[in-house]
């Protein structure tokens, strides 16, 4: 199949610098909350790269520095095909910047919903790229918290887990009991709050983090993340359940609505699993299971999903190489071309007056 990404990168605003770091900008990808992610060249590089610039009015802010500089760590930890490759990067910037693979492709979201949703190998290949991915970026000490189908692009080689802009090092689930232990005690002895001593979770002064661990897209946030509990891996098992079943039946598994709605549904309702094959539904049905502990690991996704693909390719193929084995087979009619530069440049009508930035 043609997957049809953006056939023209977005043109740079008169705000723009013209070089990252000794990057060239040549226009615009997308842009965030956390900032804006451009096309750029580098010497000696052939295609784009993709670079990430936090947003001027976030770089003054420590909270998001720190939160840019996590994102950066993380990259490096992860080895993935199904993970853009972390380049380099400079958290310390006047605009902090990362720099990774740039993926050519439309996103999961925007393919299914304008052509069609996934079949067989495709919905395979899907499946299991997504669940290596989880895996690596698990065994990385990494929760993404964030996997959708806008944050998944159908790149030719496979499909390719983006935006680790809120994950995180994973929670310790325990912690909250610890906490409660040592405030028992702390009562016991007469000290009320004692200082130095985090918060209990969830107490009157525990509200950024509650907050924080409900970061995330209504309807695609883990009933556990609603609750306002720590997350972990399974949480991302969850959300792999519910990407496989958007890519299969073009539609979200719990719907739309208000985020009080969606999150009514998400703690109390079965998600949609329509258009999935039936051994697919099972597992699917699994991920998506209310309680954390009901659901499978990474690493049991990927070992049922692959003898759906057929064989492996020899007796002692380990799973990743199963999985490119299986994406070369399911994955070879993806053709997606690097989106060509902006019509107009914008600045070759200001040149000597656009911002630089290292």
């Amino acid at each position: 199949m043609k997957a049809r990404g953006p056939r023209r990168l977005g043109r740079l605003h008169a705000e723009d610098p013209a070089e990252i770091g000794g990057y060239r900008l040549i226009g615009r990808v997308g842009t965030g909350g956390m900032g804006t992610v451009y096309a750029g060249a580098g010497s000696g590089i052939d295609g784009y790269l993709a670079i990430k610039v936090i947003h001027p009015e976030h770089a003054v802010d420590p909270e998001f520095r720190q939160r840019f500089a996590r994102e950066a760590r993380l990259m490096v930890r992860v080895d993935s095909t199904c993970v853009p490759r972390f380049i380099h990067a400079d958290v310390e910037a006047g605009q902090p910047w990362l720099v990774t693979e740039f993926v050519a492709g439309p996103t999961l979201r925007h393919h299914v919903e304008r052509f069609a949703p996934l079949r067989r190998g495709m919905l395979l290949g899907l499946a299991a790229g997504a669940a290596e991915a989880l895996r690596a970026i698990h065994t990385a000490g990494i929760v993404h918290r964030d996997l959708k189908p806008s944050n998944v692009i159908l790149a030719p080689g496979g499909p390719k887990i983006l935006d680790f802009g809120i994950a995180q090092a994973e929670e310790d689930a325990t912690l909250h009991l610890r906490l409660r232990r040592m405030r028992r005690r702390a009562r016991a002895l007469g000290i009320t709050n004692p200082p130095d001593t985090p918060m209990r979770p969830g107490g009157p002064d525990s509200a950024a983090p509650r907050r924080r661990s409900q970061l995330g897209t209504p309807g695609w946030i883990s009933p556990e993340q609603y609750r306002g509990l720590p997350v972990t891996e399974r949480s991302d098992v969850f959300l792999w359940g519910a990407l496989v079943a958007f890519a299969a039946a073009r539609h979200d598994p719990f719907g739309h609505g208000t985020p009080k709605e969606l999150a009514a549904r998400v703690l109390n309702e079965e998600p949609d699993l329509s258009g999935l094959p039936s051994r697919l539904e099972q597992l699917v049905l699994a991920a998506m299971a209310k309680k954390p502990a009901d659901r499978p690991t990474p690493g049991e996704l990927l070992a049922a999903v692959l003898p759906m693909a057929g064989p492996p390719p020899s007796p002692d193929a380990t799973e990743r190489t199963r999985v490119r084995a299986l994406l070369d087979a399911e994955w070879t009619g993806v053709y997606a071309r690097l989106p060509k530069p902006p019509l107009v440049l914008p600045w070759a009508r200001d040149t000597g007056n656009r911002p630089r930035s290292s």
